[in-house]
């Protein structure tokens, strides 16, 4: 029952903030003044939705896992993805000035485990999770000749510190979802060029927190 109750409030946050986010979006202040003409994007009323059933996940997660410290590594990011992908998805960008942000506080939250846990395992992981997954879509990157941009590269880096706190395994899904789910939306919608990865990469970080689910279970 605890497990519900902490969704269910863990989802009215998420969804509240999830309307805010829906309001910041929409005033566009992130484009460019070469970006400026782009089509509207539409309300984005999925932008609420996403970060409600977000938030209700990974409090799930925590109640059932009992990962109340791993938390403040993983909400930066989780508390700012749907914005992210709303704005990839319109620009095919991330912007730094909420990119850096988020990787400060991420690197804080990971940081803080070496004093809420026993031991430096968690911020270990969370430091290799960030190097190896910023190096992978680095070389992604190069290979690509910009197919996967430099934001991605960042982001990817900031979701292997956060999912990599929790674990290294979870992290492997996290990126084997993502491209997964890229590559068959790429070719479903027949992308021939440069296309919004953020959205998959923010994606394959929730499923992949939530992949350790099944060891609380067993």
């Amino acid at each position: 029952m605890h497990i519900t109750l902490t969704a269910l409030a863990a989802a009215l946050i998420g969804g509240a903030l999830g309307l805010w986010q829906r309001h910041a979006a929409a005033r566009l202040t992130y484009r460019l003044d070469t970006e400026a003409d782009l089509p509207s994007p539409g309300r984005r009323t999925w932008i609420a939705w996403t970060a409600a059933i977000a938030f209700a996940g990974l409090g799930a997660w925590a109640a059932a896992t009992g990962s109340w410290p791993l938390l403040p590594a993983i909400l930066p990011l989780a508390a700012v993805g749907p914005l992210l992908a709303a704005i990839d998805l319109d620009v095919q960008r991330l912007p730094n000035r909420i990119l850096a942000p988020i990787a400060g506080l991420t690197m804080a939250g990971a940081a803080s485990t070496l004093i809420t846990l026993d031991g430096p395992t968690s911020a270990i992981s969370a430091a290799a999770g960030g190097l190896a997954a910023g190096t992978i879509f680095a070389l992604l990157h190069l290979i690509s000749h910009g197919g996967i941009g430099f934001g991605d590269v960042k982001l990817a880096a900031v979701i292997g510190t956060a999912v990599g706190s929790v674990s290294l395994s979870g992290l492997l899904w996290a990126i084997l979802l993502a491209c997964l789910g890229a590559g068959v939306w790429a070719v479903v919608t027949h992308q021939r060029g440069p296309f919004p990865f953020g959205p998959w990469l923010l994606s394959g970080a929730w499923l992949g927190v939530l992949t350790t689910l099944s060891a609380a279970w067993q």
